[in-house]
């Protein structure tokens, strides 16, 4: 942080800026006069220094004798009139020095006015089937900027997973057998954060939701990029459907656009409201510990890199061009980075689940909504659910007035799903019982007593708050 004590260690003379140009005269000086020219123009305030970052980050590893780089992004939340210089160096976690990377040591110097840089980690492939390796980036920070962390996580993801039979189910990863249930924050907290961004599902990972949930659609270019709407209208400042867009025209929307918080994605709000507005365009500056992207549409690929310690789920959207293999795609991205036990590839859509189940079978996926359907009917009263050896979950809503869609359901029909018999078979089946959207206190309480495994919620600080309750005292005010 530049102080009065910083400015007398450098040099003895400075230009003080007169309107009649500028005067050259002693420092110390230049703190307590004016202009000759008797104009009464000071020098400029002191720079508030600006915050930060680098994220974690994660590469697959390579194909035997092929070196990838591990990139970490720097990131400040102001520019700064002089330059910002970053050391680093490399040390090992799971992943050996010589053996899985490069060690490397440095600085990286971000010029002024500039609000970023990247820092390279070189990674040896290799061919064997192993658990991803991870790495720390330590560092420290020259200069008028504060750091938020001292360290970034590097994971060096596992691309050679064999992928030709259904996911373990024995034990069931994604059952709590009589504990709490996960926290699934849906599409990162819609009510709490900016859905379906970076930055939401980063502040859900802090607060420690269990699974971040996302929705993916395919660009016009066939890019895979993190949305749930069929078009941008209700989130961003843009407009139309996401499969007409390129890659390109989506990052240059703002997708916290209509974001209110405690609200979502209000429309009659005054401007003071949208608290996060121009953040990714580079009209106002980010908090601290994120950057601009952070408020843009991600990609798929930017999530994976970013959330490699996390649980994920990944809903598959139609494909409405049916032009760009699309389940095909979403099933290699999760492969190269070695997700194949900590994500769920979850869709309504019968034709895609089953698609993406033929392309990775080893991925975990849950029950579609057809299948679903007729299971979850043959089990009312005394009937029961065969084995469904190909899914892992049930994702459905407490009853079907969450159904919505013409030509989903017959009019007028209403089924209560959840029920204490449903969740036995389920259970029986073994298949985890993933509820969605819970979002008021009094429903978040009745499915733990339920015994349902995951509550998808668009308020998962509230139901953080409730699972950091001891149960005994867990009640709604």
């Amino acid at each position: 942080m530049i102080s009065f004590g910083n400015l007398l260690t450098r040099p003895l003379t400075t230009a003080l800026p007169c309107r009649h140009g500028p005067l050259l005269v002693p420092l110390t000086l230049a703190l307590l006069v004016g202009c000759s020219d008797g104009s009464d123009q000071l020098p400029a305030e002191p720079v508030a220094p600006s915050s930060l970052t680098i994220a974690p980050s994660a590469i697959p590893e390579g194909a035997p004798g092929e070196m990838t780089e591990l990139r970490f992004r720097v990131s400040l939340t102001e520019v700064q009139p002089e330059p910002v210089r970053v050391l680093y160096r490399t040390e090992g976690d799971s992943a050996r020095p010589d053996v899985d990377f490069l060690p490397t040591e440095g600085s990286v110097t971000i010029a002024p006015g500039a609000l970023g840089g990247d820092i390279a980690v070189e990674v040896f492939g290799n061919a064997t089937d192993e658990p991803a390796k991870t790495l720390r980036l330590a560092f420290s920070v020259e200069g008028n900027a504060e750091p938020t962390n001292t360290s970034a996580v590097g994971t060096i993801a596992n691309d050679d997973a064999v992928c030709s039979q259904s996911a373990n189910k024995e034990p069931n990863p994604w059952r709590v057998f009589g504990a709490d249930p996960l926290n699934y924050a849906h599409r990162g907290g819609v009510i709490d954060f900016p859905e379906n961004t970076l930055y939401a599902y980063a502040e859900v990972a802090q607060i420690g939701a269990d699974v971040l949930e996302m929705d993916v659609y395919q660009t016009l270019d066939n890019e895979l990029v993190i949305l749930h709407d069929l078009t941008v209208d209700r989130t961003t400042n843009g407009t139309g459907r996401v499969v007409d867009l390129t890659l390109a025209e989506l990052r240059a929307l703002d997708a916290a656009y209509w974001f209110v918080p405690g609200a979502g994605t209000p429309r009659d709000r005054p401007d003071e409201d949208y608290v996060f507005r121009g953040i990714a365009t580079g009209d106002r500056s980010p908090p601290p510990g994120y950057s601009a992207d952070d408020f843009r549409i991600p990609t798929l690929e930017e999530a994976l890199q970013r959330f490699a310690g996390n649980l994920l789920n990944v809903e598959l959207k139609p494909d409405l061009d049916s032009i760009g293999n699309y389940e095909q795609q979403i099933a290699t991205l999760l492969l190269r980075y070695g997700r194949t036990q900590d994500v769920i590839a979850a869709s309504f859509v019968d034709e895609a689940a089953n698609a993406f189940k033929q392309a990775a079978p080893c991925i975990p996926t849950s029950v579609p909504l057809g299948q679903g359907t007729n299971l979850v009917l043959a089990a009312l009263g005394e009937g029961s659910i065969p084995p469904v050896p190909e899914h892992v979950s049930f994702q459905v809503p407490p009853d079907t007035s969450q159904i919505t869609g013409d030509g989903q359901l017959p009019d007028g029909f209403f089924l209560e799903v959840v029920t204490e018999d449903f969740i036995a078979d389920s259970h029986a089946a073994n298949l985890a019982v993933q509820v969605w959207t819970i979002n008021s206190c009094e429903d978040m309480l009745l499915m733990m007593s339920l015994g349902v495994d995951a509550i998808m919620t668009d308020r998962p600080v509230l139901l953080q708050s409730l699972l950091d309750t001891p149960a005994a005292e867990r009640r709604c005010d």
